[in-house]
Parts: structure tokens; sequence; C-alpha cells
């Protein structure tokens, strides 16, 4: 579903993990061995061994999670690789809509006291009940200062926390969380929220741990407890087997699953390099790639296309490629502005993407409401980014890293011609590759000078990634503008459709102009399936979301 006019008011930071659901396309760096949630770096992935008598389902990537652990996960296949381990109370689903999952429903009366019921039929591996207090345990933990989980800013509308999303309410549980019964819980928000936002950020966020397993923790140092990075007692559809960093990662079905045993008996993520993936579809080695976190190569759109083993699709844009700009590094606007006039997005469309995509100047597409076209249109113009280069007495010797991930080949490529479009303006540009988790966190702590992510391109919040860009209190980015705080706390408040849609454009405006970031592209990634697979299939939105029904011939 989508939002109607309303249902953009009071939207909140939602974790990156969240969404998407949707956007990283990673890492394929490669190792040896390694011990279940390191990452190291690994030769070709290999898959481990299964009896020939298994049904086995075998998936390819090339984004890493680097680990299993909810609270330490900071890429989107990550948060997938919790999700099938830790149910989360719902899970955005295929037509953006939300299937309850260790909910049986949420309900509220006035958008502000929300009820939680939780479905009794959900066991721990172990035998014993999920209830309300492990829940609420897990709800402590991730909004707990001493743990530092990723992203608690999702849980920030909760009454007790602050804007970062962590406790300060004095007490394990933030004071807007409250235990009914022991299948039955309500969260009280600071303000109005829609049902749909909370199950957006608190419902698809919060993967419930075990309290008895984990309950006696020093929250000091339970993201690195020997439990979290090898699971053995959990509530979803599978259970954690093995983790090979740079390898592959894979899991055996839950025979106790709430809605029932899966079909196949083991499910394994292979980690491989694009080409690899391509290789082993032909040869039947992998049934599937996972779109957004182990796309195909453009170049090999045609020969997938032509393999009479598999079905082939075109999926939907749901990312944009983003260039991130580091304000405090590049604190010249006419430089930024030079940058972002620096790259030829059309030669990217017709030459990496085959025409096969999207480009847009801003980190949004024309598929989110209030879309400012006008600010989005690609500018290319070498003689006017020199001129601004020029004008801004930038030192051209100072050195700029350029952070591209690894992994994600068509990212790679893109990332070669964005360095030397800014080397031929002038700017000392060199590239620095390493795997995606390691680039995106480094990110997130505003540890770069420039690097290039795949963002959420999700209709239903896009005021939480215009925050990551241009709010102070957020941003990746550095940059800070008095300007673009007031346009989002408008945002965040207002009810009024005209002040939405007038804050919106502006803020739109805003980042086109100042150049926190630059949006180069969106891909139309192309999934695989290998017709042995009679049921189950990987789309951008509520991937896994039934992965109990999957089965082969």
């Amino acid at each position: 579903m989508k939002f109607g006019k309303k249902r953009t008011l009071s939207l909140i930071t939602a974790i990156l993990t969240v969404i998407l659901i949707l956007s990283f396309t990673g890492c394929a760096p490669a190792a040896p061995t390694a011990t279940p949630g390191s990452a190291v770096p690994s030769t070709p992935a290999t898959t481990p061994d299964t009896p020939t008598a298994s049904k086995v389902i075998n998936i390819g990537i090339t984004n890493d999670p680097a680990t299993v652990n909810p609270l330490a996960g900071n890429n989107v296949f990550a948060s997938t690789a919790s999700r099938l381990l830790f149910l989360p109370l719902a899970a955005l689903n295929g037509d953006l809509g939300f299937t309850y999952q260790l909910a049986e429903s949420v309900t509220t009366e006035d958008n502000q006291l929300f009820t939680v019921k939780l479905n009794p039929n959900v066991k721990w591996t172990d035998g014993n009940p999920v209830t309300t207090d492990d829940v609420l345990f897990s709800l402590g933990i991730y909004t707990n200062p001493d743990v530092g989980a990723q992203s608690p800013s999702t849980y920030n509308t909760i009454v007790g926390t602050d804007n970062a999303g962590l406790n300060t309410s004095g007490s394990e549980v933030p004071e807007g969380a409250k235990k009914v019964d022991d299948t039955t819980l309500t969260i009280e928000t600071k303000y109005p929220i829609t049902l749909d936002i909370f199950n957006l950020t608190v419902g698809q966020s919060l993967r419930t741990l075990p309290k008895h397993i984990l309950g006696q923790e020093d929250p000091k140092s339970i993201i690195k407890s020997a439990f979290l990075q090898a699971p053995d007692v959990t509530n979803g559809p599978f259970t954690f087997k093995e983790y090979v960093a740079g390898q592959y990662l894979s899991y055996e079905a839950n025979k106790d699953y709430y809605l029932g045993a899966p079909k196949i008996n083991t499910l394994n993520f292979k980690i491989l390099s694009g080409t690899q993936i391509t290789a082993q579809l032909e040869s039947g080695e992998i049934d599937m790639n996972f779109p957004l976190v182990g796309n195909i190569p453009y170049d090999d759109y045609e020969r997938v296309r032509g393999l009479t083993n598999v079905r082939a699709e075109e999926g939907i844009p749901s990312n944009v490629q983003v260039l991130f700009i580091n304000s405090q590094v590049v604190d010249n606007v006419k430089v930024r502005q030079a940058m972002s006039l620096a790259i030829d997005r059309d030669s990217i469309l017709q030459n990496i993407l085959k025409g096969d995509g999207y480009i847009t100047k801003t980190p949004v597409t024309n598929r989110i409401q209030y879309w400012n076209e006008e600010a989005s249109t690609p500018e290319y113009d070498i003689e006017k980014a020199k001129q601004l280069l020029a004008e801004s007495g930038w030192d051209l010797s100072k050195a700029l890293v350029f952070s591209v991930p690894t992994g994600n080949t068509t990212r790679e490529k893109v990332g070669t011609i964005i360095a030397e479009s800014l080397k031929s303006i002038g700017l000392n540009v060199t590239i620095q590759k390493a795997d995606l988790a390691t680039t995106l966190g480094n990110v997130q702590k505003s540890n770069y000078d420039l690097s290039i992510i795949g963002m959420p391109d999700v209709p239903l919040n896009i005021i939480s990634y215009l925050r990551v860009y241009a709010s102070t209190k957020y941003t990746w980015t550095q940059y800070s503008n008095p300007v673009a705080d007031g346009l989002v706390d408008t945002i965040l408040s207002s009810v009024d459709d005209q002040v939405l849609k007038s804050s919106y454009l502006e803020l739109q405006q805003l980042i086109a102009d100042e150049v926190p970031v630059a949006g180069i592209y969106s891909e139309h990634a192309l999934r695989a399936i290998n017709k042995r697979v009679t049921y189950g299939e990987l789309k951008e939105y509520g991937a896994l979301l039934d992965v109990e029904k999957w089965d082969v011939e």
C-alpha cells in the first residue's frame, strides 16, 4: 500500500537496515576459514556439504552480511540474515503493506498508544514460549546506550527515548513500553504516528531476543556475546548452521516453526562476485540471485536471459546509488557543485546500465510522493564545473579518498567513472576499495572523504532518508544548515498537505543546490530463478517473507 496524503505526518527516522530492504549492494571479499560472525578475506565461495537427499536452495549474493547478530548488522542483507532467525513483529511485504510475524496484531485507537498482541504459537527452538518479557527485554537492549546497537533512532518516537532513540527512562525499558500480560504489551509514542509508520519502524526493526538466554549478560558486552555470533535458540523459519566469512551462510529448517516446517531442509547464501553469480546460475550451482544484494552484472543480462535452466525477470528500481560528500572535508559548496556537474550520468545510463535504469541528481526518484522533478534532473557541464572549482579557491593538491564498496561490479565501474570525472576537472582523487560493511560503517561514522552507497528508494517514509542527507541532527555527511533542519522539523510535525508538499520540494531543491550528496543512478536489477524451484522467489520488498513455503523439484 502507499501512504495517502496524511500518512506522511509525523514521520520518523527509520534505520537503514529496515527497509530496506533493499538497497545496499555489496561486498564480496573472500576467505578460506573463519569463525562465525567474523569477516576476513576468502577464496571464491563454496557451500557446505549437504545430504544429496535433502532439499536445498542456494542463493547467490555479493553482499557479505559480516554477522547474523541483529544488534550489530549494518547492511540490508545482515538485516535479512537475522530476520530468518529472530522474527520481527511485522514485515514489509511485496505490496508495500505489512505482514504480521511475531505479532498477531498491532492496533491503535489514537495513533499514539499501540497495543501489540503476540502470536501465542511462536516458540523458541528450545521449546520455551516467546513472551512479552522477551519483547520488552529486547527493546531495552536495542535502546540501551551501553549496548551500542545499530541505529537505535528507529525507536526515537517511543516515550522515554531521546532523539537518537536511546533510553532515558532510568529503567531497563523505555517508560512508554509496558507489559499487559504474557502475550500483550503497549507502546506509547511521543506524538501521533500512523500504524504503517509504527510497523515500518518499531514493528519491522525489533528482532526479539530470548531473555532466558541473554538476560544475565552485561549490556556493555552483550553485542559481542558468543550466543549472538552463532545463535542456537531462535524463533524464525530457519536455524543457524554455519557462517564462513566471504564464502557462505547456511541455515537449516526449523521443524517446529509456528507456520509449519519449511519444505526445504537447507538454505545457503553463497557469497560471490557478480560474474560468479552469472556462471553459477548457468551451471546450476546456485538457484537464484538476490536482487540488489546479489546483482547480475549488466554485461551479463542477455546471457542470463538466454539461459534455458532459469527464468529471468526484470525488477523494479528500489534503490539509488548516492555519492556521499563529507562536508567537513569538502566544506566549499562550489566544489561540491562542481563534483556533481562533472559526472556524466547519461553516459552511465547508456554505457554501464545499457539504458536499463534511472538517473537522478538528488538521492530520490520519481517514485516518491512530493517529488521535485526540476531539482532531480541531472546536469552535466564540465566547463561550468571547472569554473566553479576555480572560483572556489580549492587547493587542487589536497588529496581526496573515494571509498567504493566491492562486490557490486556495476557500482565499482561507476565508481571508477566518477573518480576519473573528478580528476578531469582537476581534483586529486584516489579510489580506496573495501567490503560494504566496512565502507558503510565508516560513512555512518562520517569517517570518509567521498563514498558511493546504495540507499533505499521506498515511497513509504522518504523523510527518514532525507534526514540522513540534510539534517544536522542525523546526517552522515556532516552537512549543517539550519534551513534544512527547519524543513525536516516541519515535515515531521505538519498535518497540512500543502505545507508538507512545499517543504518536501524545498528540501529536495536545497539538497540539489548545496550538494551534501549527489544522486547518481537507480538500477532495474535482473533476478533469475532456476526452473527446478517450484515455489519461491526474491523480490525487492518482502524477500523471504514466505520462505517456509519454498520448494524444489
